[in-house]
Formats: structure tokens, C-alpha cells, sequence
């Protein structure tokens, strides 16, 4: 049957070589388009490394300065300071509250965090640096690469106060090391010239489902005391630390951040720092994909894709088309002389892919060439065989599927004539 095929794509030569450059052109455009949103696809589905369930983050604001409730404090007071743990306390000792965690720009899903960088003989990285209570390792669910739990891994943080020990993710330790069991090695961070000693190394951690950079974290310790001392902090810069809370399973409700809101209004004032919002962070995270720049450029190329894609049928069905239409004569007489309908069928359909597929070899070699020539990103994944293998089966599967459609109607059209009017053709 394939022998037969590729005699008779050999005797239409001439108006085959037209096909078989369509389908060229077409195969590499698409090919490109395949590993793009395969690509996306592979970084949409791996874990971010945050367990956003039963979390809420808990705003913290500031009251006008022309309030008449307003305090004003002496310069250098610590009571500011005070009034924000009285508020941490009290949600704390909430009996829906778990844990809650203290952070310094240092959440997920927002746009704000402390830069850093760390380097291990000649290579370097810039990382996000956090600074995290112990507890915040519980409130999203964070272990260690190694299997610990959040609290094993929360409780190397306060044996880190005034050591060179760090806290790394597996995103710096595959990055630097090329291994995760690197407890005990050393890197420096900065402009250190003493070496850091890594003491843990977490899950994979990243801001978002898009974030690519932003798997290389470090944590350290957060300490309200010595934060305020060190960045000489204003009662207006208290409302950047970040709390978090986690609640226990199963009271968590559609309306419960609302609902919590409403209940601890009063208590969460204290001073001139109130609780103006409790967030979800199931919410806070849907917020950030909706209005994320990337979120707008995939949308945009998918939109692309799908007009690309809505082209190429159309443009492959009405070649197709054309080609069995002017052929009712040729399929009229095989009709006569005693060839099935489902012959006649398998035939269009076969040459239809067939074509595709010595297509397809010339068209590899151009994508192998412009992979060669770097012009793949390799942020997501490097560009190896399996890659490049994945992605050329998916384009030609697609590419087949319209091509099978592009042929089944007309030919199973032209496969319905009926001997006599097939004859008339002829």
C-alpha cells in the first residue's frame, strides 16, 4: 500500500512539490509554536512549593495622622513595635488559628521581595532573599528536599541568629552544586568574604506559576526586634511586615476571611496598627495570575496560536480538498474496476499523510539547525533530544489529525459515486 502511495505522489510530482512545501513551511512555524506553549505548559505544572489552603494574610495599616484617635509617640519608641505583636498575638490565639508565620517582603504571588546574591567558586546567582519566622514554614507547608517537615525545617532558624549558617532551596542547590544533599557545604553571599554554611535546603520554592528566576531563594531569620533596629524603622514601615496565618482543617468557609474580619475587628486594633483586610491567599494568588504581565502575553500568543492553527486547517483542507476533486476521475475509475469505498478512502488518507511525513524530514532538519543555533530558549527546559523529540511528534500528530480531516470528507464523498457515474468522469 505505501509502496503504491509513493508511486503515485511520484508520477504527480509537479503538483506535489507544492504540497510538500506548504506542509514544510507549515510544520516548522508550527513546530515552534508547539515547543512554546509546551514549554509553558511545563513550567504552569510545576510546584511552586507553597500550600496556599486554609491560608489568610492579615493587612496591616496604618492610622491617619489627622485622626483625632491618633497617638503620637516619642522618637525611637518601641511601643509602635508592641502594638504589632499585641496584634500578632491576638490572632494567634484565635481558636481557628493553627500558626502564623512573620515575613519580610518575603510572600508569594507579589511583586516586592529583597534581592541578594550568592556564588560558589566562578558561577554566581541572584536570589531572593527571605526573612521568615520560623512558624512560616508551617503556615505554607514548606519542608525540606530531604523529606522534614516544616517544623524540622522552621526549627533551624533561631540556631541561625548571629552564625554564617543559611538556609538554601533546591533551586540554588542544583544551580550551584548540581545535587540536593548539600547540607554542610559552604557558599558565600554578598560581598562576604567569610563562607556561608548551608544548614537546610527546602522543597523547590518559587513567587508564581510563571516565576522562573525566582526559584533561587534563600531564608533567613526574621526578628522584629533587630529588623526595626537595623533598617531604623518608622511606625509606617511597620505595616511591610507581612502576617500570615494558617486555620485548622476545616473551618476555613466561602466567606470566612469576611467572617473573621468582622468577628476580631476591635481586637486587631491596637495603637495607631489595625487589620483593614484578611485576604485568602487562594484569592491573593488568583489576583496576581489575572493582572500578571504573563498572564496577558499568553493570552495573547494563545489567541495567535489558535488564528495560526484555524489558518493552517483551512488552508491544508482546501488543498486537500482541491487535490481529491480534480481526482473524481482517477477515483471513478478504480471505482469501476472494482476498488472498495473504504479503499478509495484509505488511499486519499493515506497519501494526505504520507506526504506529510516526507515533509516532515526535511522540515527537522531545519528545526534541528535553528536549535543548534540557539535560537530555543532553554529558561524552562535545555534543548535535548527528548525535547526536541516531544515536541516533533506532537507537531506531526497535530498536523496528521488535520490532514486526516482535511481528506476524510471529500474522499469518503468521492468514494460514494456510483460505478456508472464514475465511468462518466472517466
Amino acid at each position: 500500500m505505501i509502496k503504491h502511495i509513493l508511486k503515485l505522489i511520484w508520477s504527480q510530482f509537479r503538483s506535489n512539490t507544492w504540497v510538500l512545501a506548504e506542509l514544510l513551511v507549515v510544520f516548522v512555524v508550527l513546530w515552534f509554536m508547539t515547543d512554546y506553549f509546551l514549554m509553558q505548559g511545563v513550567l504552569m505544572h510545576r510546584p511552586v512549593g507553597y500550600k496556599l489552603d486554609n491560608v489568610y494574610q492579615a493587612v496591616v495599616s496604618l492610622r491617619s495622622s489627622d485622626n483625632p484617635s491618633f497617638i503620637e509617640y516619642e522618637e525611637g519608641s518601641e511601643e509602635p513595635m508592641r502594638n504589632l505583636e499585641r496584634i500578632v498575638e491576638r490572632i494567634r490565639q484565635h481558636p481557628d488559628v493553627e500558626v502564623v508565620g512573620l515575613s519580610y517582603y518575603s510572600l508569594p504571588y507579589t511583586h516586592s521581595n529583597i534581592g541578594n546574591g550568592v556564588w560558589r567558586d566562578s558561577t554566581r546567582l541572584n536570589i531572593r532573599y527571605m526573612l521568615v519566622s520560623p512558624d512560616y514554614f508551617r503556615v505554607f507547608g514548606i519542608g525540606s528536599i530531604s523529606g522534614g517537615s516544616p517544623e524540622e525545617l522552621g526549627a533551624k532558624l533561631p540556631g541561625m541568629k548571629n552564625t554564617t549558617d543559611i538556609v538554601i532551596s533546591a533551586g540554588i542547590a542544583e544551580t550551584l552544586f548540581g545535587r540536593t544533599d548539600v547540607i554542610g557545604s559552604e557558599l558565600y553571599s554578598g560581598g562576604d568574604s567569610v563562607p556561608r554554611h548551608i544548614v537546610a535546603v527546602t522543597e523547590p520554592v518559587r513567587n508564581d506559576e510563571y516565576s522562573i528566576g525566582h526559584r533561587h531563594v534563600a531564608f533567613g531569620l526574621f526578628s522584629l526586634p533587630e529588623l526595626a533596629g537595623e533598617e531604623e524603622m518608622v511606625e509606617e514601615d511597620l505595616t511591610n511586615v507581612q502576617i500570615t496565618f494558617r486555620t485548622r482543617p476545616g473551618v476555613a468557609s466561602a466567606d470566612y476571611a469576611g467572617k473573621f474580619l468582622r468577628e476580631m475587628k476591635r481586637q486587631l486594633m491596637a495603637g495607631n496598627l489595625w487589620v483593614s483586610d484578611i485576604r485568602s491567599y487562594q484569592k491573593v494568588r488568583a489576583d496576581y495570575l489575572a493582572n500578571s504581565p504573563e498572564t496577558g502575553s499568553r493570552k495573547l500568543f494563545s489567541a495567535l496560536g489558535a488564528f495560526f492553527l484555524v489558518n493552517v486547517f483551512l488552508a491544508v483542507i482546501g488543498t486537500f480538498w482541491f487535490r481529491v476533486r480534480r481526482r473524481r476521475s482517477e477515483l471513478g475509475l478504480r471505482m469501476a474496476v472494482g476498488s472498495s469505498r473504504s479503499g478509495i478512502q484509505g488511499l486519499m488518507i493515506g497519501e494526505g499523510l504520507l506526504l506529510l511525513t516526507l515533509a516532515t524530514l526535511p522540515a527537522l532538519l531545519v528545526c534541528l539547525n535553528l536549535v543548534w543555533m540557539d535560537v530555543l530558549s532553554t529558561t524552562v527546559m535545555a534543548a535535548g533530544v527528548g525535547r526536541f523529540l516531544t515536541v516533533s511528534l506532537l507537531t506531526w500528530s497535530v498536523l496528521a489529525f488535520v490532514i486526516f480531516l482535511a481528506t476524510w470528507y471529500p474522499s469518503r464523498k468521492a468514494s460514494r459515486l456510483e460505478p456508472a457515474e464514475a465511468l462518466h468522469y472517466e
